[in-house]
């Protein structure tokens, strides 16, 4: 998993998750056939992964995009 660091603090940032009342993860969604977020491989939806900063408290969310 890639290394995140803090834009404030500049601390590595830990790996967490960010849950929602209803079941199943969290996920961009686009209907978009094409444009900018298909080519970013970002399709009908993609998984997004959490990261906390574990001294401000920051929490930065990133698309899981195809390489």
């Amino acid at each position: 998993m890639t290394r995140r660091y803090c834009p404030k603090c500049n601390v590595e940032m830990e790996a967490t998750a960010v849950t929602t009342a209803e079941t199943g993860g969290l996920y961009v969604k686009t209907e978009r056939e094409s444009g900018l977020l298909e080519r970013l491989g970002i399709g009908e939806s993609t998984a997004l992964d959490a990261f906390l900063c574990p001294d401000c408290g920051l929490t930065q969310l990133y698309a899981d995009l195809e390489e």
